[in-house]
């Protein structure tokens, strides 16, 4: 077989000999995998922006009738589900089938004559050998809003994680997600139910979250396998109707928390942030009580509030229409105010 090589010029008058290939551009492996799987990737849009839960998510198709396998999520709980595909076309979708146990959903796109989808069939995870190379494609951030091609992302097969059996934990860790993929290909936000690609172009999982080490506080990426997917699709594909879902947990106990004015830091990766405050709106009631940014809220009512979940919970279920002592630390100094939690919310 004849190989062509290609000299390269050194800046000290040597020349290097390369193979051509080395000067060629991806792979025709990969370009044949993104081929076959752009037109199978979406773009999930549901409720989100609260307790870290972002609004976007990414799917792929898994049947030509327009069945869409994705991450689970909170944000998937509306009824303005939509889905945008590859060319920037928007259909409205139903949570088909959802186990938030293996933290898996299965969307059914509403589209007249929902035939004729390209769609990707499940690849075996169980082949994965650590150093294999993967591609994945998502809508990191949720910076695609028309047409855009999903971001292309590559990276390596790790291994196999056990997260309960490892010393690992995983944010939102479904219960009954009992191994994991770990690769090195960024899980941002939006990146969530991505297809994880193998360069054949096998779909052997999907992209999940961050795990974090309890030894060491490193983080890593990780994909649901295709082997715990496997049977989970195979009930949805055949299930005759869509599954009702349940209230979520404890949904009929919470109240949203009024409104006082006081905006805090959120942003978060792993664990809910200490309830700092970034913001205090001019002529709230956070403001008459003197809040101030930078303050560090650490007790609101009776309840001692250590990030913004204890904030928002503690908000929530205080008596409307009264003051509410509130412990704040500003700098070196611990400070006791008095929060008026309006009987109605404040426009």
């Amino acid at each position: 077989m004849t190989r062509r090589f290609a000299a390269l010029p050194c800046l000290f008058g040597c020349v290097f000999v390369l193979p051509a290939a080395a000067q060629e551009g991806p792979p025709r492996s990969l370009e044949r995998t993104l081929a076959r799987a752009l037109p199978c990737t979406v773009r999930v849009h549901g409720a989100g922006g609260f307790q870290g839960v972002p609004a976007y998510g990414t799917g792929v198709l898994v049947d030509e009738r327009g069945y869409v396998l994705t991450a689970w999520s909170v944000a998937l709980r509306t009824d303005s589900l939509r889905v945008v595909d590859h060319r920037g076309r928007s259909y409205g979708a139903v949570v088909w089938k959802a186990d938030p146990g293996l933290g898996a959903a299965l969307l059914k796109l509403e589209a007249e004559g929902s035939e004729g989808f390209s769609a990707l069939r499940l690849g075996d995870s169980g082949r994965l050998r650590p150093g294999e190379p993967l591609v994945s494609l998502s809508n990191p951030f949720g910076f695609l809003y028309g047409d855009e091609r999903p971001a292309v992302l590559r990276g390596v097969f790790s291994g196999v994680l056990r997260p309960r059996r490892s010393g690992y934990r995983v944010l939102r860790l479904p219960e009954r997600l009992d191994h994991v993929l770990i690769h090195d290909i960024p899980n941002n936000p939006g990146t969530q139910g991505g297809p994880l690609l193998t360069l054949r172009g096998e779909l052997v999982g999907i992209q999940g979250r961050l795990a974090e080490s309890r030894a060491t506080n490193t983080l890593v990426n990780y994909a649901l396998p295709s082997s715990l997917l496997r049977e989970f699709l195979r009930e949805g594909l055949a299930a005759p109707r869509a599954q009702s879902l349940a209230p979520a947990q404890g949904a009929a106990e919470r109240r949203r928390p009024p409104a006082v004015g006081a905006v805090l830091q959120r942003a978060y990766l792993i664990r809910p942030p200490l309830a700092y405050v970034e913001r205090v709106v001019p002529g709230s009631p956070a403001e008459r009580a003197g809040l101030r940014p930078d303050d560090l809220v650490v007790r609101l009512g009776e309840r001692t509030i250590y990030d913004c979940r204890d904030y928002d919970e503690a908000l929530a279920s205080a008596p409307r229409g009264r003051p509410l002592p509130l412990l704040v630390k500003r700098g070196d100094a611990v400070l006791a105010l008095e929060l008026e939690v309006p009987a109605e919310e404040e426009r």
